[in-house]
This record gives structure tokens, sequence and C-alpha cells, in this order.
């Protein structure tokens, strides 16, 4: 999107994607949006397809969102397909739905509701998006044990919505493979996960990578920030400036035209696609100050 600056040097600024010329259903949408307010939290996300992937490919990046009023629970999740083939982005799309399906399913309020407890939850529901999808594989190989193509990383995040002002909430956040989360700090995002995203061996992700699943017990402050990306969007070890152009506009929750301006950034990397699910926790009015929240985000 032209309209929103380039965050670092281009070799072609006047690129633009060639106009789709084939059948006016033949493609998935370029740009997704979803979001809204659910107890205490808002929440923005989206997908865009890579600029070079236009208009010949679809978006292979996916994200499913849930929330249950009753219970004050909000339940998001960012996938991104492993390559460019139509079968990884099938399993992107899978992966994101079946994470929303199976959270739902198995979804159990506790009073007092802990860290831990939402931990086994968020466990047994990325155990069941690994079987589902490993069940699609095989049907879709006729059988076989080869996952091929059919493959995406996985990034989700449970958070309690019923956040007192000045209070916190225990939530949770897993991931396969290289899709992460981020908090956000003062000008940037922090990441969630320790190492950075290239010690990951190019193989973790669903199906077939279970074992290689992380998982994080957060305590998140009221006016605290956490986001869910693609490796497209943001990546830890690099993206220094795009983390700090987020950092700066997810501040306080953005109109969905901006928050979509964000993920198609412009940018030398061009053939990624992007996507992201960001929660706002509690308060984020601006104050005297210029500062926003009253947490620590």
């Amino acid at each position: 999107m032209s309209d929103f600056p380039a965050v670092d040097a281009m070799d072609q600024p006047w690129y633009e994607p060639p106009l789709f010329t084939g059948d006016a259903e033949a493609a998935l949408p370029l740009l997704a949006y979803d979001g809204g307010q659910t107890g205490a939290v808002t929440v923005r996300a989206g997908a865009a397809a890579a600029e070079t992937c236009r208009p010949r490919d679809n978006c292979n990046d996916a994200f499913a969102l849930w929330s249950d009023a009753a219970t004050g629970i909000c339940f998001l999740a960012v996938a991104d397909g492993v390559g460019r083939s139509e079968a990884a982005g099938r399993a992107a799309r899978a992966a994101a739905r079946v994470a929303v399906t199976a959270f739902r399913a198995q979804w159990l309020p506790a009073p007092g509701l802990s860290g831990d407890h939402l931990a086994d939850r968020v466990r047994e529901t990325v155990a069941d998006v690994a079987v589902t999808l490993d069940s699609l594989s095989r049907r879709r190989a006729g059988g076989g044990h080869e996952h091929g193509e059919y493959r995406t990383t996985l990034v989700v995040a449970a958070l309690p919505t019923r956040i007192p002002p000045g209070g916190g909430v225990a939530a949770v956040v897993a991931r396969v493979g290289d899709s992460t989360a981020w908090r956000l700090r003062p000008g940037f995002l922090a990441p969630v996960f320790p190492g950075r995203a290239e010690d990951l061996t190019p193989t973790a992700a669903l199906p077939g990578n279970y074992a290689a699943l992380q998982i994080q017990v957060l305590d998140l402050g009221d006016g605290e920030v956490l986001a869910l990306t693609t490796d497209g969007l943001a990546r830890d070890g690099r993206d220094e400036q795009v983390r700090a152009f987020l950092g700066r506009l997810w501040a306080i929750p953005p109109t969905p035209l901006e928050f979509l301006g964000s993920l198609a950034v412009r940018r030398n990397d061009r053939s990624d696609d992007r996507a992201a699910a960001v929660a706002w926790l509690g308060h984020h009015e601006a104050g005297p100050d210029g500062t926003f929240g009253s947490g620590t985000g």
C-alpha cells in the first residue's frame, strides 16, 4: 500500500503488482480482516498476500479468532503455510480453523483461572491440530506417510478478557515453527519466546513436528498489548525497523484500515505473505503526558 511508508531501502519503490485478469471467483481475497471487542480486550486480525504473489497466488497465511463472553476467554490463532504451494495455504487455513474448533470443544473454565490450567488447554489444542492435520495430509496423499507440501507453522494465544483496572491476567502463548508472539514495549515489539527464529529447523511445522511445541505463560497487565505474527511480517533477530514501525502504530488499537495497512507496509521483502492477530488488554486511552494505557506495555 503506497500510502504507508517503506520501512527500509527499496530496490523498486515504484513496483506494483499486475492487475488480476482471470475469473472473478478464481482466487481467495488478498486482504482479510476481522476484529472487535470482547470483555476488556480489543482485537484486530488480518492477512495480506505478498506483493509479488498478487494476483497469481493466494495468500498462504491465515488467522482465526474466538471469544466467549460468558466465561471471559479469548483465543487467537495465526498460521503460515510453508512454501508457496496451494497445499501449504490449505494447511495454514486448516490449522487456524482447527485450533479454534479444538479450543472451543475442550474449553472448561475453572474458578480462579490459573496460567497452568490455561496452558494445559492450549497444549491439548495444539495436539489436536497436529493430529487433525496429519489425518488431512494422509487423506490427500492417499494414505501415505509423507506430508509433502501440506505443512504450516502455527502460533496461538489464550487470554482472559476480564481485566480489572490496573490489574493483570495470566495468558498463554504457544507456537510450532517460526510464527511468533510479541509484547509491545515503548517504541518496539519485544519477543515472547527465547532465542531467534533462525535457530529453528526448517522442518518445525505441522503436521509432523508437535515435539517442537514451545509454550509460555505470561502475566499481562491492564494496558498491555500482545501480538501474534507470521515471520513474513516480523522476525526476531532482524526487521528492527519493522518492529519499531509496528510498535508505534499499534500503541493503541488502529482502525481496521490502518491495521491492514500495517500488514501491507512496503518493504524489499515482497515475496512473503503476512498475517497478525493483536490484542489490546484493558485501557488504552491517551494520557496527558502522551503515554498510553496504565500497564507496562
